[in-house]
């Protein structure tokens, strides 16, 4: 971004003095745009307020590089805030607990500084995370977060079967493996499932057309048509999945390894007996 506006500012220089009748054959000088004689501090660009969808510039590709960093997919860096980077601001907000609106503020950017670190689980250092109550899925790759992911799951309401019977529209909790997949679309009774990976029963984690900021599927987890794209490169059948956040937290799947006992100081003065132990008075 900074040569971007620095290259601005020589154009801009360069027409005014074509404009004034001055030769710019000489020589031209590189000037810093932070640089206190030229600009008052932060006057070379002002951060704007909140960014959203329609936006487009150096501030929209700087936030995309930004939520890359930070784990998250907002797409290509080209400058432009659509479907790709409304989708990584959606796992970027439930992350950090905030209003699900799609906007990203200027009091957030310090978030985007924040390590998404995850406890390890020593079975399972590649696996797959689904959160339901924050509607995000974590891909973790040897012990570390690679990605997140935003998904719409199973919305409580109740529909009908295939046979006919009510169906409370939940997505299962528990620790899984995928061991089923389809290319393709796999088009159901409910409707179309994108390249499904199926980790219980016709449970599967597949793209979708339509994955609202909110649970909204009949069970299974929706992603992005994208990020399931992304996702398919990643999977592999046979690998774990856990899903808590409602029913079941996540120490409930995952329990947190125990802490190491604590070592024992010894006084250096203190003698020691035959046992090689602190001699005890």
């Amino acid at each position: 971004m900074r040569a971007t506006v620095r290259q601005l500012f020589l154009v801009a220089v360069a027409a005014a003095c074509l404009l004034m009748g001055f030769s710019t054959s000489g020589a031209v000088y590189e000037v810093d745009i932070d640089d206190p004689n030229l600009f008052g501090p932060g006057e070379a660009w002002e951060i704007p307020p909140k960014i959203e969808p329609g936006d487009g510039g150096p501030w929209v590709r700087r936030l995309q590089e930004r939520l890359a960093e930070a784990g998250f997919r907002p797409g290509p860096f080209d400058g432009r805030f659509g479907k790709e980077t409304l989708g990584a601001v959606y796992a970027f907000q439930k992350v950090h607990d905030l209003e699900r609106d799609g906007a990203f503020r200027v009091e957030h950017w310090d978030l985007l500084d924040t390590e998404l670190v995850l406890p390890v689980h020593d079975e399972a250092p590649n696996r797959v995370e689904v959160d339901l109550s924050r509607q995000v899925l974590y891909l973790i790759k040897d012990q570390e977060v690679e990605a997140v992911v935003p998904v719409s799951s199973g919305n409580g309401e109740t529909y009908r079967s295939a046979r006919g019977t009510a169906v409370r529209a939940r997505t299962p909790e528990g620790g899984y493996e995928f061991y089923k997949r389809y290319e393709g679309w796999r088009i159901s009774y409910l409707g179309g499932l994108y390249r499904p990976f199926y980790f219980r029963g016709g449970y599967a984690i597949h793209g979708s057309k339509s994955v609202p900021p909110y649970p909204a599927s009949h069970g299974c987890v929706r992603v992005e048509l994208h990020d399931m794209d992304y996702l398919t490169t990643k999977l592999e059948l046979g690998m774990p999945v856990f899903v808590y956040g409602r029913r079941m937290t996540r120490e409930d799947l995952l329990p947190r390894p125990p802490e190491p006992p604590p070592v024992r100081q010894i006084d250096p003065g203190q003698p020691i007996n035959s046992s090689g132990s602190p001699a005890i008075a």
